[in-house]
């Protein structure tokens, strides 16, 4: 069986706005977008190494119909080199890809407090910073923290810009998409060579939550993807049907688990600077890599 592939996809940023821009792209009559956002499926380590049920799964992600643009939203994609590889190893044809990024100071910040929302993170802000600094940065299977890699985007989006033409890269930013959901949408829409939208539903990006019993919630979700020593010995015991109904499960109890809403504080004028001082060069690179000012990050424009 060969592999379903894709012609979209949104490989992050991190924390900038990619679940919105994933779920407004979808109310486009034209568009499907898969209904796990980020399956990972293009950088799974096991990738060419895929059984049928493993390609068909991801397949059922996708409603089959006679959409003409078929997406989805790995924000992984944009850090692993795996991604970009396989995708070069089997499209004869380039998909498009749609970047949202996002003030990478004010995306540090809202990485960092997502983290403490969810039990993972017990460094204050600052030494959290200092932690990233002296971290080289590694592939990853489980919440990152890498709070200051992500957002040097000039480094990751170069390697997009070497292996495929510019025309079939498009750059957004959140700071846009929050003040104009139709207009972000429909240049996206234009972008895909798709009709533009007079009307669309907006949506609300993820907030921070406090999960009420993190220790439990972690432990359940790392069992659901086969983290535990146990859940890899299950598949040797267990028909296949039964761990895929455990593991689904699983993930459908965690969809509603208790969490609180919670805000967390604006950074302080003297983080922001730190902050602003280690991008800026990056932010440079970027502006001269995309052709674009960015503008609406104020920090970088003054």
């Amino acid at each position: 069986m060969l592999h379903f592939k894709p012609n979209l996809f949104i490989p992050g940023a991190a924390k900038s706005g990619t679940t919105s821009l994933h779920n407004l792209l979808n109310q486009h009559p034209e568009i499907c977008m898969s209904t796990v956002k980020e399956p990972g499926y293009w950088k799974n380590e096991r990738f060419k190494h895929f059984k049928d049920i493993e390609k068909e799964n991801y397949l059922n992600l996708f409603m089959k119909s006679n959409h003409k643009i078929f997406g989805e939203s790995t924000t992984a994609y944009m850090y692993y080199d795996t991604f970009i590889n396989n995708i070069n190893s089997n499209y004869k044809v380039s998909p498009k890809f749609i970047f949202i990024l996002r003030n990478p100071i004010d995306r540090f910040n809202s990485h960092f407090w997502w983290m403490k929302g969810l039990g993972l993170e017990k460094s204050n802000f600052q030494q959290a910073l200092t932690e990233n600094l002296n971290n080289e940065f590694k592939p990853y299977n489980y919440y990152p923290k890498y709070y200051f890699q992500f957002g040097l985007y000039a480094k990751w989006l170069k390697q997009f810009y070497n292996c495929f033409e510019g025309s079939n890269i498009k750059i957004i930013t959140f700071e846009k998409l929050m003040n104009n959901q139709l207009e972000a949408a429909n240049s996206c829409f234009e972008f895909l060579g798709l009709k533009r939208l007079d009307s669309i539903s907006n949506h609300t990006s993820n907030q921070t939550a406090l999960l009420k019993n993190p220790q439990l919630y972690h432990f359940l979700n790392k069992s659901a993807i086969g983290k535990y020593s146990y859940t890899k010995i299950g598949k040797y015991l267990l028909p296949k049907r039964t761990i895929d109904w455990i593991k689904i499960s699983i993930k459908n109890s965690l969809k509603n688990w208790g969490k609180e809403k919670a805000s967390y504080p604006k950074i302080s004028k003297e983080n922001r600077y730190d902050l602003k001082a280690l991008y800026s060069k990056d932010v440079s690179d970027l502006k001269k890599l995309t052709h674009y000012n960015y503008r609406e990050w104020t920090d970088f424009n003054s």
